[in-house]
């Protein structure tokens, strides 16, 4: 009997059994993140000279604009002190960095790093960032080097003595305009001479995205809320004049004040806004918004956007200068825009300040010298009442105003673009600057932006390298110590020793793109490469399923196959003995989820098997996902599908934060308003992701069962592939080269030919690359731009590498 109970004892019950080990996971999970916290905490004590990179949670993960890569350079190199922080993400310890090297590898994109990826050997090894960025426009360096507003014009250009605009002379000696100098006015250039309804001077979507302005989907635009103006603009829709002040917060600029005025002149709301964050400087000078004024304030920025939303009618305009900053600060998307900057075109692409506009064309004084900082509802009002003077008056009337004539005859303080507090001794050109940074025609350098003048302002040293071709665009900043090299190989044997010295420099590679200027069939082969690679994408997405009986039930096995992830397509394979179903995924993990789970399992009374396509270019498919699922940036990336869609975004993060930090969730298209149907998770630490995948895969949330496996691709891809707008080709058309009226067997024999010669030269590039970024100091941080191509015959996605050097 004692024996029986014993034995009895042994076998517990089922459900104390489940409670134990549930107990003994608890226990491991808090020991492991009690010996993390550790970790973390030993490291911060010996690592406190070390300068560490972070994506903020909030901010997109996958994909950056030339505009927040320039946010980030400014502030490496210049620091809190002299500029902004990025509002996307943070530099801990900046102090500590050595500097910032910048290498652009001309001519190639995101679809070459990937299509070529077991030839970037160290590139995908020794950066854990990476980025998509839009496909560049020809001034990318300025954008990212250069400044948002253009340097103060001491003189202006003439011609016979009198101001000039694109070379054409704009006054006559009784300073009125002829009728033939009318037709190259920029304004009559733009609109014609005919008077216009209010939507003829909207901005197109292009125009939007040229300008900054937040848009859905663009990377920068995460969270942002929509207007809710979605009806059709007429010529008599109404239209709002807007106009923001901001602070500056450990985050970057946020809102403290809004205003908007109604059509007749009339205030519809004016209210001051608490940050966020905690406030650094309140920009007093600009803004009017001081500490005092703040303190009493409860209203957020959600309070104003709610608000906002309500007074405007469907159909609103609204009307500002430079309105994209407002929005940024309002973290709201609207669709019909005035922007009176742009309105009252100049030539060279310059724009007239908000207060020269209202004093020459309206008569009157904003923005006095006497009142400290700005009145945000006289500057929507000002604005408003531009746009309303142009629409009724027509360009014409505008053209005839001559306003260069009365921006020339401005003082030069009127004309310089303010900045924040305590920044306008180190923003002053030097006088070696002011001398050697023009251009032919003796004017400031187009591209002589705030960071290289601040750079001259404290004898810190800018290197450029390259060959002449690649520092031709470059050629008049006399911030940058210049070297010329011939070769992407002298350039490198140049940078080790310069870069170390430099508080910037930036590096050309010009092989692939020489590479491909010496071989005219080359520009066939790039057609086919981008062809080619969507299509190879897109078989990493599909599996192959059957067999079936002939009157299965397709809406079944969809189903079924859903589970693993969103179905791009679905179709029936009839030209078999028995139907097969084709089945495309949105992402590479669902089609690899569908092959290890229900491969050999029985659907509609079958055994059926799962499968990837074999095709010719899908035979080293598993090699490059076996390197893709080591790659440094998924290290700590897990996928997880067969989410309900009563969960959140939040509530994924609240579920799976208890394996450790989470750093993101990462949506496909990165919605964030999204309930996902799969998603990738981002934590701080491998292990983090190894417990979770552990505890987590077939587990019950909601009535459903969640797959969860180790992430397969970077996460940033899921940006490139979802968002087709980024990388798909667009050919057009160009003269065919003498290959074209070669056989076939010729024409492959030669592209074969072609593949061989560029994976050679993305391994030497690759192997350049490396050799300079083992010759940088610790704490240097690298950037390594991957520009993309906008040419007549296609339009690729960049890619950006970063990583700041440490030894191991």
């Amino acid at each position: 009997m004692a024996n029986n109970a014993k034995i009895l004892c042994k076998h517990k019950n089922p459900e104390e059994k489940n409670a134990e080990e549930t107990k003994k996971k608890r226990a491991k999970i808090q020991k492991w993140t009690i010996v993390e916290s550790d970790i973390r905490h030993n490291d911060q004590e010996q690592q406190k000279d070390v300068s560490v990179f972070t994506v903020n949670t909030e901010s997109n993960h996958c994909a950056i604009t030339h505009k927040q890569l320039r946010e980030l350079i400014n502030y490496a190199v210049l620091g809190e002190v002299r500029s902004s922080p990025p509002s996307w993400c943070q530099i801990h310890r900046q102090k500590e960095l050595k500097g910032v090297a910048v290498i652009v590898l001309h001519g190639v994109s995101q679809m070459h790093f990937y299509r070529y990826y077991l030839q970037f050997k160290r590139l995908r090894k020794m950066f854990r960032f990476r980025f998509s960025m839009p496909p560049p426009p020809d001034d990318f360096l300025l954008r990212i080097f250069g400044t948002d507003k253009f340097p103060p014009q001491d003189k202006s250009p003439t011609v016979n003595g009198t101001p000039a605009v694109n070379g054409h002379c704009l006054m006559t000696e009784n300073n009125i305009l002829r009728p033939t100098d009318l037709d190259n006015h920029p304004i009559i250039i733009k609109y014609g001479r005919k008077k216009q309804g209010l939507t003829s001077y909207l901005l197109n979507e292009e125009e939007l995205i040229k300008n900054d302005y937040p848009l859905a989907g663009n990377p920068g635009s995460e969270g942002f809320v929509q207007s809710g103006c979605t009806a059709k603009v007429t010529d008599n829709s109404p239209l709002f004049g807007l106009d923001c002040e901001m602070c500056l917060t450990t985050k970057g600029k946020e809102l403290t004040r809004v205003s908007i005025v109604n059509a007749e002149g009339c205030c519809v709301m004016d209210e001051l806004v608490k940050p966020d964050n905690q406030i650094i400087n309140y920009l007093t000078r600009f803004s009017g918004i001081t500490k005092t004024m703040l303190m009493p304030v409860k209203t957020k920025l959600k309070d104003v956007q709610a608000r906002l939303k309500k007074a405007l009618p469907n159909d609103a305009v609204l009307v500002g200068h430079s309105l994209n900053n407002d929005l940024e600060a309002l973290k709201m998307i609207h669709p019909n825009i005035i922007d009176t900057s742009l309105l009252f075109a100049r030539g060279l692409g310059r724009r007239f300040k908000l207060k020269v506009l209202v004093k020459s064309v309206l008569g009157r004084e904003i923005q006095s010298e006497e009142l400290v900082g700005h009145d945000a509802s006289e500057d929507a009002r000002g604005a408003l009442e531009l746009a309303q003077y142009f629409i009724d008056q027509g360009p014409m009337k505008v053209a005839k105003l001559n306003l260069e004539n009365f921006q020339a005859k401005q003082p030069a303080g009127d004309n310089s673009t303010p900045e924040p507090e305590g920044k306008s001794q180190v923003n002053r050109l030097s006088d070696h600057l002011k001398a050697s940074c023009r251009g032919a025609d003796g004017r400031p350098c187009f591209y002589c932006g705030n960071l290289l003048n601040k750079l001259c302002m404290g004898d810190q040293k800018a290197v450029l390298l390259g060959t002449k071709k690649a520092m031709k665009e470059l050629i008049h900043q006399g911030a940058w110590h210049k070297f010329e090299c011939r070769t992407d190989k002298e350039v490198v044997q140049q940078a080790q020793t310069e870069i170390p010295v430099a508080s910037l420099s930036l590096s050309h590679f010009m092989s692939y793109s020489e590479y491909i200027e010496c071989n005219l069939h080359m520009k066939i082969h790039e057609g086919l490469l981008h062809e080619k690679m969507k299509q190879k994408l897109s078989e990493m997405c599909t599996v192959y399923a059957g067999p079936f009986c002939k009157d299965f039930c397709l809406k079944s096995v969809k189903r079924t196959f859903r589970n693993c992830g969103s179905i791009s397509s679905i179709s029936v394979i009839t030209e078999t003995h028995k139907p097969y179903v084709r089945i495309e995924y949105e992402l590479p993990e669902s089609a690899h989820l569908a092959v290890l789970t229900l491969n050999g399992s029985i659907m509609e009374g079958f055994f059926i098997t799962v499968q990837r396509p074999i095709k010719e270019n899908t035979l080293d498919c598993d090699t490059v996902l076996k390197k893709l699922e080591k790659d440094v940036t998924s290290q700590a990336v897990i996928y997880v599908s067969g989410i309900q869609q009563t969960l959140t975004k939040e509530d994924l993060s609240e579920k799976f934060s208890k394996f450790g930090h989470v750093e993101a969730v990462i949506c496909l298209g990165d919605k964030a308003d999204a309930k996902p149907k799969e998603c990738f998770i981002k934590y701080g630490s491998l292990e983090s992701a190894q417990e979770a995948q552990a505890t987590m895969n077939g587990q019950e949330v909601r009535k459903g069962r969640l797959n969860v496996l180790r992430a397969l691709t970077p996460y940033h891809l899921q940006t490139w592939a979802s968002q087709r707008s980024y990388t798909a080709v667009s050919p057009k058309t160009f003269d065919p080269p003498p290959l074209e009226t070669q056989s076939f067997e010729r024409r492959k024999e030669k592209l074969s030919q072609c593949e061989e010669e560029l994976k050679n030269v993305m391994k030497t590039i690759d192997r350049y690359v490396g050799r300079l970024f083992k010759a940088l100091t610790n704490n240097t941080l690298c950037i390594v731009l991957l520009p993309g191509t906008n040419s007549a015959q296609c339009s690729t996605a960049g890619l950006c590498l970063l990583e700041i050097k440490q030894n191991p």
